[in-house]
């Protein structure tokens, strides 16, 4: 008995902590430095054209990878939208939101729903399905390990700043603040 009570503890315990399920990651309080080649990538935007890692070559390109369903990346998604209209008329800044793991085969509707209910303009590429058929190709081959998850890849197309999650505990102007921070960051590093 006192066996299984362990056992039903520690399955509890490693289940309920931050940062194991899909919808608790949190971003880590300082983000990951990076120095590692950009998977390359093809995948059709929300308009049916095909967007490539080479379009963004001599730019600072934020790949953001998120979901319909998930409940973090909504949270995120007005602090993001103001850095993004921050750059707006920044040539050398573009942004790109990946929409992976969708659990409806009418994703695309409800991604398009989604932008305009919560009247964001983000520019939405869909990933393409795994080897096990799931709609997470690129994803994976990120190293994505959960969403909301944004990467920050210089002009020289080589990842440089990695966010994992939603940090509550940030006001929308830190997290902001922290955000561009590695923007400008990149910007140095990569040219």
């Amino acid at each position: 008995m006192k066996k299984h009570f362990f056992y039903l503890l520690l399955f509890c315990t490693s289940v309920s902590m931050p940062g194991y399920s899909n919808t608790e990651y949190r971003q880590t309080p300082v983000d990951t430095l990076y120095n590692i080649p950009a998977p390359q990538f093809s995948m059709l935007d929300i308009n049916g054209k095909t967007v490539s890692l080479s379009d963004f070559k001599n730019k600072v390109l934020v790949v953001y990878f998120w979901s319909t369903w998930c409940y973090y990346c909504h949270k995120d998604f007005p602090m993001v939208n103001k850095v993004i209209k921050q750059y707006a008329n920044d040539t050398t800044v573009a942004f790109l939101f990946v929409d992976t793991r969708e659990k409806s085969p009418q994703y695309k509707s409800l991604v398009q729903k989604d932008m305009v209910k919560y009247n964001y303009n983000f520019h939405v590429v869909f990933d393409e399905k795994g080897k096990d058929s799931i709609q997470n190709k690129y994803y994976t081959e990120f190293g994505t390990i959960g969403i909301p998850t944004r990467f920050v890849i210089d002009g020289n197309m080589v990842i440089r700043h990695k966010f994992v999650g939603y940090d509550g505990r940030l006001t929308e102007e830190e997290a902001a603040a922290a955000f561009i921070r590695s923007i400008e960051d990149t910007k140095k590093l990569g040219h």
